[in-house]
């Protein structure tokens, strides 16, 4: 009998989201098994999409990679919005493509509820119906933001707290920041 899968999430105003989704991926295909890993708001500078792209097993997609925040342009909050909506309905017909996941990793989706770009219920309905089309595979949500319904759904979810971090004063650095 297959498991149900189990829901991760990793939040937190600390470092290291990404990072512990990325090595649940590797760990994941290093078993064989099948990962589907969606970014939201990152470009293809990032270290760690270079490497998914090219791990066996994996699936890489790319989502609204352009965010206020972290592109440094001024860019209109309703257009944004407009953008995410058409980005994130590109996910969804991606996702119902997909006929077999054991892992699929949503990274900085929380960012969206977080900054109202997505309601939390489209988000509760998309991995309820998620778990539908594939009974047992796993899901790992990550970001900076909570989501009180998904929070309560979650079977895992770790916290990044920010101790100390040297930025704004030291540049971000490949390999560590992104």
């Amino acid at each position: 009998m297959k498991h149900r899968g189990i829901i991760l999430i990793f939040t937190g105003n600390g470092k290291g989201k990404t990072t512990a989704a990325v090595g649940c991926s590797a760990r994941m295909l290093g078993w064989r098994k099948r990962v589907v890993y969606c970014t939201f708001f990152k470009n293809s500078l990032s270290g760690e999409i270079k490497i998914l792209k090219k791990m066996d097993g994996c699936k890489l997609y790319m989502f609204c990679c352009k965010y206020p925040t972290f592109s440094g342009k001024n860019i209109n909050r309703k257009e944004f919005e407009k953008f995410f909506n058409v980005e994130w309905n590109n996910f969804l017909k991606q996702f119902r493509k997909i006929k077999s996941c054991d892992l699929l990793v949503m990274d900085e989706i929380l960012i969206a509820i977080r900054d109202n770009l997505i309601k939390e219920s489209d988000l509760f309905s998309f991995i309820k119906q998620a778990q539908k089309q594939m009974p047992g595979m796993n899901i790992i949500l990550t970001g900076r933001g909570r989501a009180k319904t998904i929070f309560e759904i979650a079977d895992i979810i770790t916290e990044m707290r920010c101790i100390k971090h040297p930025y704004p004063y030291i540049k971000a650095s490949k390999g560590i920041e992104y």
